[in-house]
């Protein structure tokens, strides 16, 4: 055995003392302080897991004109007009405030009806496309969203948006 072995192994056989556990304190508040957890993880977690569980075609984002705010590319963004495109399905958002929320108007190619969920934090709002594939939500709150869209002939896979600002 070498002495780093054998340091290790000492160190190893001996419990936590107050010293040790007022460094791991201080090492948490450090931790804690300059790359807290996300508050948002656990339903991020969620989101990410159901997602692969249901093997839904996930959307990719595409801005139309300019953001009015853009933040880290692993965070949400915020744009008044917003499309999405899968090898399945182009959805897209308009997004205006109303009231003291917002009113999501979206159209989705090609037409024809779609159950449409809006997700915000735990609550889940639903609504049917017409068949022009036209739909629209009108008390939506600012703040984290994404779409979930199901076909009539693959309700089984779902299409998922990013997470976007409202």
């Amino acid at each position: 055995m070498n002495a780093d072995e054998h340091a290790v192994t000492l160190v190893a056989g001996g419990g936590l003392d107050d010293e040790d556990r007022l460094i791991l304190r201080e090492l948490g508040a450090l931790v804690s302080a300059y790359d807290p957890v996300p508050a948002d993880l656990v339903e991020r977690i969620g989101v990410a897991l159901t997602v692969e569980a249901l093997q839904a075609e996930v959307a990719e984002l595409h801005l139309v004109g300019e953001p009015a705010l853009a933040v880290r590319a692993d965070e949400s963004i915020e744009a008044g007009t917003i499309t999405f495109t899968t090898d399945v399905l182009t959805v897209m958002i308009s997004v205006h405030p109303e009231g003291g929320g917002v009113r999501v108007d979206g159209w989705a190619a090609p037409a024809g009806e779609l159950q449409v969920e809006l997700h915000q934090g735990g609550d889940v709002s639903t609504t049917t496309s017409d068949p022009d594939g036209r739909f629209s939500f009108a008390d939506a709150t600012h703040g984290p969203a994404r779409l979930v869209l199901r076909r009539a002939c693959d309700p089984t896979v779902p299409v998922v948006t990013p997470q976007i600002e409202l």
